[in-house]
């Protein structure tokens, strides 16, 4: 599922795999194993994924308010 969401991300960004390993400085292999859910993708290179892609990441709280990342960092200490 998420390796999924991963590639929608890349490709409405229109980048390639190549692209976006360039960008966060992981072979493009990699990116493939992320994607075909080889291997996971840690929270921060999702984040970092989702930056360069320009999307942003939505969580539910306690009270199911729809918050995102920064948001959450305000409130709590990772």
């Amino acid at each position: 599922m998420i390796g999924m969401i991963l590639k929608n991300m890349r490709l409405t960004a229109g980048l390639s795999q190549k692209e976006l390993g360039e960008k966060l400085n992981l072979a493009d292999t990699t990116i493939s194993s992320y994607e075909r859910e080889n291997s996971q993708a840690d929270f921060d290179t999702i984040l970092k994924i989702a930056n360069i892609c320009n999307f942003k990441l939505l969580f539910k709280d306690e009270n199911n308010n729809l918050i995102t990342v920064t948001e959450m960092s305000k409130e709590k200490d990772f």
